[in-house]
């Protein structure tokens, strides 16, 4: 998937909004081409003709045929909305369309003829009687009716194309609805059950070092302020999402202190790449629970990134025991019950972001651990939007550690 759901949104609601003028410029766009084909064949026939009338009457005769028709095209597009031609209503409109049809034929040929008689550049050579003009009345009826049925033919199928577009528009925005839930409801799982834990660290620091306690106190609002300043975006550009995980993981680090080190592979091309919101933290989260906390020494945090190919590879590895089965193999019961609801709630919001243009895998980490490995098409933000946070360089060394 190439474009936000919030992008498609947008150009829909443009074009539908923009439908009115659009049918108006159809409907002059298509009687001109008519009235150039029209005019060409006719001109070509009475060039032919060795005593025939003027060439020149082609031009008339197309042009006026056309600008009827046109002027009746609104008309008929007004009479299918009154008359819709559909599954409920095809056994009772569709004569009602017959009748129609004939009657404005036979009308539109009346108006004709009595512009040919009125205008002396397309008056007939001879004497136009009411046999004649009943006989071609009579005789172009039929062709008169199939114009008719040839723009109501038109007009329906404009209106099944918008209707399309209707529900492309409102599939669009049910989709943002529904990401937009599971958003909500990822932040939900997260917040409750981190400040639970993040309070209860305050609360044996008080006790050691007021100092150390008021400072996670300052880390943690500086977390929630960054999830708040990010409520409703679908994606951002990836150094906003490492520098909200950062925060994270600086209050982490104030709970195991040694035992957590963290190193960063970062691509500088991928800094201003977007990511789905609040993609990273509950996979560093199942790395820290599942893995090194598990480890008495404790052990390492990897994060990576870089661009391959028009993706974007995004790679968390932690050190800690092996994977003995792909928990995202699992069916959604078994995957929340193994390895938590935040790996559910991220492959489903990556599916339904971007269908089958991405990929979500965890695997065995060759240093020993679990690696979560996930690739996304390259889409950039806004240029207007930051790019590499201006105290990211402070914040890593040359070599992409965490200080």
């Amino acid at each position: 998937m190439t474009r936000t759901v919030r992008e498609m949104v947008v150009d829909l609601k443009l074009k539908l909004r923009q439908s009115g003028w659009s049918i108006l410029w159809l409907i002059t766009f298509f009687w001109v081409m008519m009235a150039v084909v029209s005019s060409f064949q006719t001109y070509y026939y009475f060039s032919l003709m060795p005593s025939g009338p003027p060439a020149y009457r082609a031009v008339y005769l197309a042009s006026l045929f056309s600008l009827l028709w046109a002027v009746v095209t609104p008309l008929i597009f007004l009479l299918a909305r009154i008359f819709p031609i559909d599954r409920n209503t095809v056994r009772y409109n569709l004569p009602i369309h017959l009748l129609l049809s004939l009657l404005v034929g036979v009308s539109v040929r009346i108006v004709f003829i009595l512009f040919q008689i009125v205008i002396p550049d397309i008056r007939p050579l001879s004497t136009l009687t009411l046999e004649k003009a009943m006989s071609d009345i009579i005789t172009s009826f039929d062709y008169q009716a199939m114009v008719y049925w040839v723009i109501l033919a038109i007009h329906h199928g404009a209106l099944y194309y918008r209707k399309y577009q209707e529900g492309k528009l409102i599939s669009a925005q049910l989709e943002t609805q529904l990401l937009q839930a599971q958003l909500s409801g990822l932040r939900m799982q997260l917040q409750p059950h981190f400040l639970f834990s993040t309070l209860h660290t305050i609360n044996a620091m008080m006790y050691e070092s007021k100092d150390r306690a008021s400072e996670m106190i300052v880390r943690l609002s500086e977390f929630l302020r960054l999830s708040l300043e990010n409520t409703g975006e679908q994606e951002i550009p990836l150094d906003r999402e490492i520098d909200f995980i950062e925060r994270y993981l600086e209050i982490e680090r104030a709970r195991f202190e040694e035992r957590l080190n963290v190193e960063y592979h970062l691509d500088p091309t991928a800094y201003n790449c977007l990511v789905p919101n609040l993609l990273l933290q509950p996979l560093v989260e199942n790395s820290i629970k599942h893995g090194i906390a598990r480890i008495s020494g404790g052990g390492k945090l990897r994060i990576s990134a870089n661009v391959r190919n028009q993706s974007l590879l995004i790679f968390v590895a932690n050190s800690g025991p092996f994977l003995s089965s792909d928990p995202l193999k699992a069916p959604e019961d078994g995957l929340q019950q193994r390895r938590g609801i935040g790996l559910a709630n991220t492959s489903a919001r990556l599916r339904a972001l971007y269908g089958d243009g991405h990929s979500f895998e965890l695997r065995n980490w060759h240093e020993g651990g679990v690696e979560a490995c996930i690739s996304i098409p390259v889409r950039f933000a806004p240029s207007d939007q930051p790019g590499k946070p201006l105290d990211l360089e402070e914040r890593f060394t040359h070599e992409g550690t965490y200080r």
